[in-house]
């Protein structure tokens, strides 16, 4: 059964390694290759050397990721020994770029998916104690306010923030199955690059 390099390999860690070996190992790496240890001629190899190191950790750190990357390397080992075919460099980098921009992007969709509610409450909030200091400042006889416009500015503005920030919150509780379909296409398209890009890391 050939062996290949692993990510495993890579921070120096055996295959079992837990999360705190594994966490432990990237952080000795940064300390050689983070951008603040290399002097500026080296910036750019750097930032390519963490940037790798950061998908190894970041792919090891996660259960399902890790068992992904575990089930391509044993498929890797159990296949017959064959020259891999490497990538070129723009390429790699294309990909590598396309994952981190649906990476974000799944962020995005799953803070709008899964803070709705908190957006809503928090506008209601704001928009209710906002309103009720208007309905004060314009009830209570003005010589207790003595800067009765501030005050209604004041009001006008917060209750403006609450509204919108209501409005926001049901838009996207409204958008909520959307979200959820558009977040499992981009998992699978993740899904999908990290694969070509374990077979990348695989070649090396």
């Amino acid at each position: 059964m050939p062996r290949i390099k692993t990510f495993y390999d890579e921070l120096g860690v055996p295959r079992d390694a837990n999360a705190g070996s594994i966490k432990h190992a990237f952080k000795e790496i940064a300390k050689v290759y983070h951008p603040d240890k290399n002097p500026p001629d080296r910036q750019a190899w750097a930032h390519e050397q963490m940037s790798r190191f950061n998908f190894i950790q970041e792919t090891l750190l996660n259960p399902s990721t890790r068992r992904e990357y575990d089930d391509l390397v044993k498929k890797y080992e159990d296949a017959p020994v064959v020259a891999l075919p490497r990538r070129r460099p723009h390429e790699q980098n294309a990909i590598e770029r396309e994952y981190a921009q649906v990476s974000v992007e799944i962020m995005n969709l799953a803070g709008k998916y899964s803070n709705c509610r908190l957006k809503m409450m928090i506008g209601a909030i704001i928009g209710s104690l906002a309103a009720v200091m208007h309905l004060t400042a314009y009830f209570v006889p003005a010589d207790i306010f003595q800067d009765f416009n501030i005050t209604f500015a004041f009001t006008y503005f917060f209750t403006l923030i609450g509204g919108v920030m209501l409005i926001i919150g049901i838009s996207d509780y409204l958008g909520r199955g959307q979200y959820r379909r558009r977040i499992h296409e981009l998992e699978q398209r993740r899904s999908q690059l990290r694969a070509r890009m374990y077979e990348a890391f695989a070649a090396d």
